[in-house]
Parts: structure tokens; sequence; C-alpha cells
């Protein structure tokens, strides 16, 4: 009866080894490089929007750029560089949003 009780106790425990999720190497790696990608992607995020808010603030220049005296056809091309790049990051900033 003492081995019964063993080989059922055997049986249970390699049937739970069986059923469990099995962590290979690989599938480590792959959990460890997806949570890598996830850092690199918010990190990078932050750096646009970063960016964004420098360049936002810096349009705010261009008033007293024109008030000390650059033409306003100067300040205007600047004003349009500038919401050019502003337009690219954000579209950058939504783009990497969304891959997350």
């Amino acid at each position: 009866m003492h081995t019964y009780v063993k080989g059922m106790v055997l049986g249970f425990v390699l049937m739970v080894l069986m059923l469990a999720p099995v962590l290979s190497p690989t599938s480590m790696q792959l959990q460890y490089s997806q949570a890598t990608a996830g850092e690199k992607s918010m990190a990078k995020i932050q750096l646009i929007l970063k960016k964004l808010r420098g360049s936002m603030t810096s349009i705010k220049d261009f008033d007293e750029l024109e008030k000390a005296g650059m033409s306003k056809k100067d300040v205007d091309r600047m004003r349009r560089a500038m919401g050019q790049k502003i337009k690219q990051l954000t579209d950058e900033a939504i783009s990497s949003i969304q891959s997350l």
C-alpha cells in the first residue's frame, strides 16, 4: 500500500509538471526582449515629447524677434518651419504611442 501511495504522488507530480507552462531559455529571452523594447519605446516617446515642448515654447520667441527688428517675412518663414517640425514630432509621437 505504501508503494501505491508513492506511485500516486509521483504520478500527480508528473501530471502537474506536464501541465505547468514551460519557461525555456528562448521564451525567457523573448519576454526580456519585449520588456526591453517597451522601455526603449517609452524612452523614445518621452524624448519626442520633450522636443515637442521645446519647439512649442520657441514659437513664442518669434514674436520677440519681430519686435527686436527682424523682418516679418523672415519671422513668418521661421514660424512655418517650426510649425512643420511640430507637426512631424506630433506625428512621430502618435505613431510611437500607437505601436505600443
